[in-house]
């Protein structure tokens, strides 16, 4: 459905009825425009347009924005109409207007109506009952009304009214569809471009490798000359011997550093044994005497 200004009107008018007409025509094409402003245009009491913009607002035909004043301190309200929700509010009027003409279907073929000779009311039977047949307004009796053209003629707008409404429910499917779809193609572009991101950056396995490779590289390049060759291998085997006969002569240095300080200890232990010795036997010699 195409919402032109003519169509907009035509369903907020039903919201507001005809005293909101120059309310809505001060609304359509505009964004955030005060209610002060509207006010001067209209020339409406502020207090008047209040009520219809929240009569509006409470239909979810409008939205609103509040930005406070400086220098009066309070909060000014902008308004701005809703294509997308006038749209709704277009299709749930139509699909309650089928309804109710449905009902009044069902009704007429099941109920007896009585109508004024005068056209004033049109009663069913039991109104016509307690009024005793008579008119209320007029007083003259009351006749049997012919039901048939009014069923033909409910029958006629229910069929254009049901037409309406579901070519509505098809376009909303294709719009629910439509924004499906184009979520999807979003999904799909993003993770193209993810995965053009991952090929482009190297991973640290990579550039581990590539190092590896290229030491591999240095350790097998051979000398030119059989001299540099040979003088390169003889200078090997030194490192490989001279660091093993280090060790050793460490090794030694130490159990030999050991076996000294045990044989220190074990002198020192004879030499007071010894003298102990020596001190009993003058104690003995002392006693004797």
């Amino acid at each position: 459905m195409r919402l032109t200004p003519k169509r907009i009107k035509e369903i907020l008018l039903q919201i507001l009825g005809s005293s909101g007409e120059k309310l809505i025509d001060a609304l359509i094409g505009k964004e955030n425009v005060s209610e002060f402003d509207l006010a001067e245009k209209i020339k409406f009491d502020i207090k008047v347009v209040r009520k219809q913009l929240y009569i509006l607002y409470n239909h979810n035909v409008v939205s609103f924005t509040r930005k406070k004043d400086k220098q009066k301190g309070w909060y000014i309200y902008y308004w701005t109409l809703q294509p997308e929700s006038i749209k709704f509010n277009y299709f749930k009027m139509k699909r309650d207007a089928l309804e109710r003409m449905k009902a009044q279907l069902v009704q007429e073929q099941q109920e007896l109506f009585f109508t004024c000779p005068n056209d004033c009311v049109r009663l069913n039977f039991d109104q016509a009952m307690d009024f005793e047949f008579h008119c209320p307004e007029c007083g003259e009796l009351v006749g049997q009304d012919d039901k048939e053209k009014n069923i033909a003629i409910l029958e006629k707008a229910i069929g254009k009214l049901q037409k309406e409404v579901d070519e509505l429910i098809r376009r909303r499917k294709m719009q629910k569809v439509k924004r499906i779809v184009t979520k999807k193609e979003v999904k799909k572009r993003v993770q193209k471009v993810r995965a053009i991101k991952k090929k482009k950056a190297p991973t640290k396995s990579a550039k581990k490798k590539v190092v590896k490779k290229k030491k591999v590289v240095k350790a097998k390049t051979k000398p030119k000359s059989k001299k540099l060759a040979k003088s390169v291998k003889k200078k090997v085997v030194k490192k490989k011997v001279s660091a093993p006969i280090k060790k050793k002569k460490a090794l030694k240095t130490k159990r030999t550093s050991k076996s000294k300080k045990k044989k220190a200890i074990s002198k020192k232990a004879s030499t007071k044994k010894t003298s102990k010795k020596k001190v009993t036997k003058k104690k003995v010699a002392k006693k004797k005497k």
